[in-house]
């Protein structure tokens, strides 16, 4: 587990900065084969929920639509008319206040109480969304403090299987 200090800077770091698009990964355990846990973002009420890498990387995606920021380069696509419908009455119920009216509503304190709980932290900047997917960058415990950049949501979810397999143990 990281240490509460190191914990307590990486998310005063966020805090900090104005990285809208940078969230912090806590990886609270594992059920089976899927890693859960929570997504932090100082720019938005709450953490977020996931089950799984798969939900994991949607909810990135929505939270950047939350957020407002980066703007993807194209609507998404769905299988017929109706998906698209239904999908687009979801996304609008959800809570869409611009960043600015959102600044800060969570601070550093908020944000470590939760990350010091995880079993691993990684945290994980999103650049752009284009080409229907996201590019950016990660960086944490795992990665020796390096960044290392990741140029599709497949090949996020590719990184983060290594975690499924690196945490074992976890449980």
């Amino acid at each position: 587990m990281i240490k509460s200090e190191e914990v307590q800077n990486v998310c005063q770091n966020i805090i900090d900065a104005d990285r809208v698009s940078t969230m912090l990964i806590c990886f609270n355990g594992r059920n089976g084969e899927n890693l859960y846990g929570e997504i932090l973002n100082c720019y938005i009420d709450g953490p977020v929920s996931f089950s799984n890498v798969g939900e994991l990387i949607l909810k990135l995606d929505e939270i950047c639509d939350w957020v407002g920021t980066p703007q993807p380069s194209a609507d998404p696509r769905f299988l017929n008319k109706k998906m698209s419908e239904e999908y687009a009455y979801r996304t609008k119920r959800k809570n869409n206040i611009p960043v600015k009216a959102k600044v800060q509503l969570q601070d550093s304190m908020a944000l470590s109480s939760r990350a010091i709980t995880a079993k691993e932290t990684l945290i994980v900047k999103i650049e752009h969304r284009q080409n229907a997917s996201i590019q950016g960058r990660v960086i944490g415990k795992l990665t020796k403090k390096q960044y290392v950049n990741f140029r599709s949501a497949l090949e996020l979810m590719r990184m983060l299987n290594e975690v499924v397999i690196r945490t074992e143990n976890m449980e």
